[in-house]
Parts: structure tokens; sequence; C-alpha cells
């Protein structure tokens, strides 16, 4: 968006709090939708005194919410029977249960730190759904993983916008780039983090059975002739 375009979409503050949740929901299920760009432009918007804070993250918030339940629960009644009809679809329930097994999508920690990876969001709402996780149990996790995210994102471009002179678009542009690099870096550690502690399982459980296969087996002992 360019300024005046910025500038128009918050002519009407209520109508536009509006069009940043129906972004943000849309988001999840058409990744490439903008919502990301426009909750930053939100913040942006609001250094200039142009939007509320407050009002911006609880419309993103809303929006998240309601685009990860909406993916979860697809995913969770139509997409297991429909992916098992088709070699295709088998092979993508594969690469979900993978991701679920990466990402560990049954864990709070994971939902709500999925919500900061590029993509994260849809994978782990579907591996979620996928796995049968509770709605109730899943919208608890995805409300904290929302509300801390567009915190985050609003809050970038409201530091933005606050510490530069920079043209909207600029600023809007600063602040995107910010939250996708440092949404990679926490995708990569976490990541790397999952990958250590499964290697070190493995080779617990391996040492643990070389242990095993050392010890005699009772049945094997020679008894002693008196």
């Amino acid at each position: 968006m360019e300024s005046m375009d910025l500038l128009s979409f918050v002519a009407v503050p209520a109508l536009a709090y509006l069009v940043i949740a129906a972004f943000v929901a849309i988001d999840a299920v058409v990744p490439a939708f903008p919502g990301e760009v426009l909750v930053v432009s939100s913040g942006a918007l609001a250094a200039a005194g142009h939007l509320n804070v407050g009002w911006s993250i609880a419309a993103a918030t809303l929006g998240a919410v309601t685009g990860d339940l909406a993916v979860h629960g697809m995913s969770r009644r139509a997409l297991p029977g429909a992916l098992e009809r088709t070699r295709l679809g088998r092979r993508l329930k594969a690469k979900i249960a993978r991701a679920h097994e990466r990402m560990g999508s049954t864990s709070a920690a994971a939902i709500i730190a999925a919500r900061f990876v590029p993509l994260g969001r849809t994978t782990i709402a579907a591996a979620a759904g996928v796995a049968g996780i509770p709605p109730r149990r899943f919208a608890v996790f995805a409300f904290a993983g929302g509300l801390l995210w567009a915190s985050w994102t609003v809050g970038l471009g409201y530091v933005t916008g606050t510490v530069t002179d920079a043209p909207l678009w600029l600023q809007v542009a600063i602040g995107a780039a910010v939250g996708v690099l440092v949404g990679v870096w926490a995708g990569a550690a976490h990541t790397v983090i999952r990958t250590r502690r499964r290697m070190t399982d493995r080779a617990r459980a391996a040492e643990a059975a070389a242990t095993d296969c050392d010890e005699p087996s009772p049945s094997r002992t020679p008894e002693l002739v008196a």
C-alpha cells in the first residue's frame, strides 16, 4: 500500500479493524494473503495517530484465532478422509504427520511458537486437526499464540513508525522484513532443538538396547551342580 492508500484505509477506523481481522483470518487458509503486512501497517498507522494500538491488536488476534480454528476444523473433519483417496493425498498426509512430529503440535509451546514462523501457522493448525487435537484445547493455545503474535506484529509497525521519519510504506516494509527474519530464525532454532532432542533420545535408546543385549539372560545362566 502507498501512503494515500493507507490513509484512506483508516478513514473509518471501525471498518479498518474489521478488514484487519478478515485479512488475518483468510491468511490462515491462503498463506499468500497479505494479512501480516496489514497488521504491521496498523501499527505504523497507530504510531501516526490514525488507529488505536489496542484495537489493532484485538482485531489481529480475533482474525488469527478465527483462521486457525477454521483450518483446524477443516483438517480434523474432512482432510484425513479426503487425503486417503489419492496417492498424492496420502503423501501430503505423511508430510503433515512429519510436520506434526517435528513441531510437536500437541504441546502448547509448539502451537504458540508456530504463529511466528512463516507458514507455521497453517501447518501446525492442519497437523493438529489431522492428529485429532480437541478444538477447545487447540483454541486456548491458538488464542495465546494469536495474542502474542498480534502484539509483536502491531508493535513492530508502531516502533518503526515512532523511531523513523520514513514514509508509511517504508515503515511497513521495514517492520514486515524484521518480522519475517525473526520468524525464519525462530523456525530454524526450533527445528535444530527438536532435531537434537530426537538424536539424543535415539542415542539413549540405542545405548539402552546395547546394554540389555550385553547382560546375560537368566535362562541362559549355567546352573551350578553341587
